[in-house]
């Protein structure tokens, strides 16, 4: 958020400074500066950007500052806990970006999709779980799944295929517990 913050500040910077340089041009080509005073004009362009800086500085990216959206519809599931209610940047176990491996914290297994950073080779997982990866076939390294969903829709069909035999070879929950993660739930 700090460094989200500091990026704001100076993007806002430049947009100020340029929106002044294109002030001042436009003042310099105006007939109304070659008539008038050019202090004039040029204190109605710093009041000007006095106030904008002023109401740019008000912006937070802080999540204290943030208002609750508004409900979702009655069949919506959370993407982060599952639960109804909210939407995801609502959601109560929200985290700070950075914290955690993976987009999902709960407990439940979940749908994962997986994209190896190496091969690029893309792949989607019904044995998902929080903080756990599973490896890539060609380049053999850990990969964490970028998006996570609930294995459920809402109206109950299951989104993955359970006749597809899981690699468990591959799968960094089924090692850290030494047997099929599936037996977990």
């Amino acid at each position: 958020p700090a460094a989200a913050q500091n990026t704001l500040k100076r993007t806002l910077r430049t947009v100020l400074y340029f929106f002044f340089f294109l002030l001042f041009v436009q003042a310099l080509s105006s007939s109304l500066y070659k008539s008038a005073s050019p202090y004039g004009s040029l204190n109605n362009i710093v009041d000007g950007l006095s106030s904008l800086t002023e109401h740019f500085s008000d912006l937070s990216l802080s999540s204290e500052a943030r208002k609750p959206s508004k409900r979702p519809p009655p069949n919506y599931l959370c993407h982060l806990c599952f639960n109804k209610g909210h939407y995801i940047k609502d959601c109560p176990q929200a985290r700070p970006k950075g914290e955690g491996l993976t987009p999902y914290q709960g407990k439940k297994r979940c749908f994962g999709e997986y994209k190896c950073p190496k091969c690029k080779r893309k792949w989607m997982s019904g044995n998902s779980w929080a903080n756990m990866g599973q490896e890539c076939i060609k380049c053999h390294i850990n990969v964490y799944p970028h998006k996570q969903r609930p294995l459920e829709k809402p109206d109950g069909l299951d989104v993955s295929d359970q006749s597809k035999e899981h690699p468990q070879h591959l799968c960094e929950k089924c090692k850290v517990l030494g047997y099929y993660c599936r037996r977990v739930q």
